[in-house]
């Protein structure tokens, strides 16, 4: 059982819909042992731990990762914490817009990584255009290695 963001009424993991207040409940996917909450109709995210040395997550997006889809990157992002990652891939291969709210979480999530890990260890894959001049706009390109795609991120990572 798990309970509505609205009404707080305790409903059935499988529900898409609280029948209390109607509303739309986020859905929860599992990824490679990454219990993740994703609105299906927006966001997709896929999680995938490669054991290393060193223990790098890939994650892949697709669709639009709004305001409200902050607070899953962070529950996603404290989740590979916790299983003792040090490099993090972010393919942004199919992300058509991406909320300042997420944008602000990428970059802390960075800088908190490169404070403890003590270089850069996130890395952005395949920028839309989209992604890449609001990126550009708020000069929040230099806290990241960005790749032109996946292939050649986890080659020069030697993934």
């Amino acid at each position: 059982m798990r309970k509505c963001n609205i009404c707080g009424k305790r409903t059935d993991e499988s529900a898409k819909f609280c029948p209390n207040c109607g509303q739309r409940l986020p859905q929860i996917k599992v990824e490679k042992g990454i219990d993740s909450k994703i609105d299906e109709e927006t966001l997709r995210i896929d999680t995938d731990i490669k054991e290393g040395p060193p223990k790098t997550a890939i994650i892949k997006m697709d669709g639009t990762v709004e305001a409200k889809d902050a607070r899953l990157l962070r529950q996603i992002f404290q989740e590979i914490e916790e299983k003792g990652v040090t490099r993090v891939v972010i393919d942004l291969h199919d992300v058509v817009y991406m909320s300042s709210a997420a944008l602000g979480l990428l970059v802390s999530y960075s800088s908190d990584k490169r404070q403890k890990e003590g270089s850069h260890s996130v890395y952005l894959v395949d920028v839309s255009q989209a992604v890449g001049g609001a990126m550009s706009v708020l000069g929040i390109m230099p806290f990241f290695t960005i790749f032109p795609n996946l292939k050649s991120a986890l080659d020069t990572l030697g993934i």
